[in-house]
């Protein structure tokens, strides 16, 4: 996720913003590029490695206020689709290696630090670097039958024994169903030392951060993560005291103080919140606002808690990856009017610490300057999150300083006024110039395939028609890690198949072949899966 401030030359910026003592000039500030899947790791999840050292070094010299990475696992046992970054089991000199890489990437655009103030093109103070910041998280029961790391058809851990997609099993159609049955089992109910283990896991996550330079972490609490699972009624029916109708923060608010807890993390380290707006409507039909309100007064209330980001959905309502247009329901009014009234609320929350109130982070549809200037203009966030965007401009805060530059210096610029191209809908892409070539044999195969599809008795299962755009955004972030441009010739039907069935992209040298290869087999392994399936039913 990246941070965006749009600079102190625009009055209604303030001079400074500060997270957790940590200064970011308003040049930057409310600039945060927001958690974004790589998808770069092998199977069962790595340390950072050259991949992720190339791709954020894009964006480490963009002039981002803020930086966040991609899901960290903190649990080898729960990843969510595989190849996801993991927290090692052992803190070590040697463990936090290629996390001390990755955070002076982030920090300096390169992971070789600079020896001085003048010998690298981030040569400024403290300020004028973008805090680095992991996004911890813990699948719990949206982590995939043998992609998770668990031996297969081994159920994961939730607070409650309710299979993802549950939800909608009898209005979903019959592929739906299988694939959730193949590849979701029924979670086990989590014990209270099942919860403390889980809540020192994001502990070692938040340490190994700490002691690797990074500035802080963001708690996962959204996307139906386990989290999020604890919070939502949906999938947390328990009576106990982590009951989502009596205490639906407990286990948010043991995580955040067991990482407060002294000596954990030094004061100044940032601590962050993910919420997710659709946790509050017990059906698509029902937002519950002031229950939503009210838990942003709670965590504001802890003294905890530094910044929250607004976000929305879950795998079995996957709004978070999907256009707002898409998804305009009742869950969706909140997420719109969320993030203002929540800075409304915290103004006025006061807590035992005397910190200063979370600031409100805003992600989703900030596609133009006009949107990003609405929202600081109406105080409708303090923070501008960034995902999709910082792909298409990884140096987007630079590019934005030359075009205010210009308009400052009576000269028109374009840039960002309109929103960027929109993909091809029918998921074929661009035409290649050169119907033979590589691409325009792949765009035929595609259209194929779209044909096969239309034979098949069944609906698109929602995750997967969703994620299709994601798909193409992720091959997009291998391109810039290689330093390659954006590709409008790739489709999203393409991108997709690359997504969930292509080899590991820049596995580690350790691991080169033997990620990709364990990728295939299993992916050739669940292909089959299906066709038995289909075969049964067509």
């Amino acid at each position: 996720m990246l941070l965006l401030c749009l600079g102190s030359r625009l009055s209604w910026l303030p001079n400074v913003i500060s997270i957790c003592g940590s200064a970011v000039a308003s040049s930057k500030a409310p600039r945060v590029l927001v958690p974004l899947y790589e998808h770069f790791a092998p199977i069962w999840g790595s340390p950072p490695h050259e991949g992720f050292i190339d791709l954020y070094s894009k964006w480490g010299e963009g002039g981002w206020g803020m930086i966040l990475t991609g899901n960290v696992q903190v649990d080898k046992r729960h990843m969510s689709i595989g190849r996801d970054l993991l927290i090692p089991d052992e803190i070590t000199p040697a463990t936090l290696a290629p996390w001390h890489r990755l955070a002076d990437t982030i920090h300096y655009g390169s992971s070789v630090p600079p020896l001085s103030d003048t010998d690298t093109k981030r040569s400024g103070g403290p300020s004028d670097r973008p805090l680095a910041l992991l996004q911890l998280s813990h699948s719990g029961r949206q982590s995939m039958n043998v992609y998770s790391g668990r031996k297969p058809f081994e159920p994961p851990l939730a607070p409650s024994a309710i299979r993802v997609g549950a939800a909608h099993a009898a209005t979903d159609g019959w592929l739906s169903r299988m694939l959730h049955q193949l590849m979701m089992q029924v979670p086990r109910e989590m014990t209270f030392d099942d919860i403390k283990y889980a809540v020192s896991e994001f502990v070692r996550g938040a340490q190994v951060a700490a002691q690797s330079g990074f500035d802080g972490v963001q708690v996962h609490a959204a996307h139906g993560y386990l989290v999020s699972q604890f919070i939502s009624p949906k999938s947390n029916i328990r009576t106990d005291e982590y009951s989502a109708d009596r205490d639906p923060l407990h286990f948010l608010r043991d995580i955040v103080q067991a990482i407060r807890a002294p000596g954990v993390v030094p004061a100044d380290f940032v601590v962050g919140v993910k919420l997710n707006s659709a946790d509050y409507a017990r059906d698509t039909s029902q937002p519950q606002e002031n229950r939503a309100l009210n838990h942003v007064r709670e965590i504001g209330s802890w003294g905890l808690v530094d910044y929250i980001e607004v976000s929305g959905g879950d795998y079995e309502d996957p709004q978070f990856i999907d256009t707002v247009e898409n998804f305009k329901s009742a869950r969706q009014v909140i997420f719109e009017s969320f993030a203002s009234q929540s800075m409304e609320i915290l103004e006025k929350t006061s807590n035992p610490a005397s910190r200063p109130p979370p600031l409100v982070c805003l992600t989703g549809g900030l596609s133009t300057l006009p949107k990003l200037t609405s929202v600081l203009c109406h105080s409708h966030a303090h923070l501008l999150g960034l995902g999709r965007l910082s792909i298409l401009h990884p140096h987007l805060p630079s590019e934005l300083r030359t075009a205010l530059d210009a308009h400052a210096a009576g000269n028109f610029s374009s840039f960002l006024l309109a929103p960027p191209p929109a993909l091809d809908p029918s998921g074929l892409g661009v035409p290649s110039v050169h119907a033979l070539s590589a691409r325009g044999v792949e765009r035929l195969l595609c259209y194929l395939l779209t044909l096969l599809w239309t034979l098949v008795p069944a609906r698109m299962p929602r995750i997967i028609g969703a994620s299709a755009s994601v798909g193409w955004y992720n091959i997009m972030l291998r391109r810039i890690a290689a330093g390659e441009d954006i590709d409008y010739t790739i489709g999203t039907i393409g991108a997709t198949v690359r997504f969930y069935l292509g080899p590991t992209p820049y596995s580690p040298r350790d691991c080169e072949g033997r990620g990709g290869r364990t990728w295939w087999i299993l992916a050739g392994l669940v292909g089959v899966a299906i066709g038995v399936g289909l075969g049964q039913v067509v």
